[in-house]
């Protein structure tokens, strides 16, 4: 397995945890799955192509066609060395626009990671509702304004944390006064992948997302598993000071 296919092989899992935790639909090609929660939100409708070679199309369409009918947003996540004449003429036949750029990232393994130094926060496992809720009060604030966050607000009320199973562990970073961290560990068959690593804005530039993300590294049970991100342009160097090195470039399109 290379490792933009551990990359896409964990955000795989991620979909499938969060599709299934609110009784969406996901469908699981060998080119291809689509994530369909039945809720209008692009953050988690999504087509994420596996392969360069095309083998479904017909499935590809039916699906996209499908949100379309519903006037569902999706997002489309592609792995630039998959993106082909194939891909690329789905991308422009349905006028999906360029929305963002990740850099896929990737640490060997956590045998050498530091235990977490600074204790500011204090970081507790999401286990029942409220702290569910606490969780989402978090995500949502970076979809302040937009139409996103209705959809979003109704994705998190249809939740169900059982569904989600214990592969995926989500986490919340509190002060005395307020929730201002999130984190998300996703263990697949081969890796272990890090999503959601956020902080409320007024609280940011402290190093709570820092604490967060090393608090991460230090939740993996299998040492030898490498971890995988995808990470902003802004967040690349960070990332890069706990030991992970860029592997590949994901491009979103909306």
């Amino acid at each position: 397995m290379t490792d933009q296919e551990l990359v896409i092989n964990n955000f795989e899992e991620k979909l499938k945890r969060f599709t299934h935790a609110i009784s969406g639909e996901l469908t699981k090609e060998e080119d291809f799955v689509i994530a369909n929660t039945k809720i209008p939100t692009d953050t988690f409708n999504v087509l994420l192509p596996k392969s360069p070679n095309i083998k479904n199309i017909v499935k590809i369409r039916q699906g996209i066609d499908h949100f379309s009918f519903k006037e569902y947003p999706f997002s489309t996540w592609v792995n630039t060395q998959y993106l082909n004449n194939d891909w690329k003429r789905i991308i422009q036949e349905y006028d999906l626009q360029e929305a963002e750029r990740n850099v896929m990232m990737k640490l060997e393994n956590t045998l050498n990671v530091g235990q977490r130094i600074s204790h500011q926060l204090k970081i507790i496992k999401v286990g029942n509702h409220e702290e569910l809720m606490e969780y989402k009060r978090v995500f949502m604030g970076l979809f302040e304004g937009t139409p996103e966050k209705g959809a979003l607000e109704n994705f998190f009320n249809k939740f169900s944390q059982v569904k989600l199973g214990s592969k995926a562990q989500m986490f919340i970073g509190c002060l005395p006064e307020m929730t201002v961290a999130t984190g998300l560990l996703i263990e697949s068959q081969d890796s272990y992948g890090i999503y959601d690593v956020m902080t409320k804005e007024s609280y940011r530039s402290k190093g709570y997302g820092s604490e967060m993300f090393q608090f991460l590294l230090n939740q993996t049970k299998d040492k030898q598993k490498p971890v995988v991100l995808q990470a902003s342009d802004d967040g690349v160097n960070i990332y890069k000071r706990f030991g992970f090195r860029e592997i590949g470039e994901m491009v979103v399109f909306e």
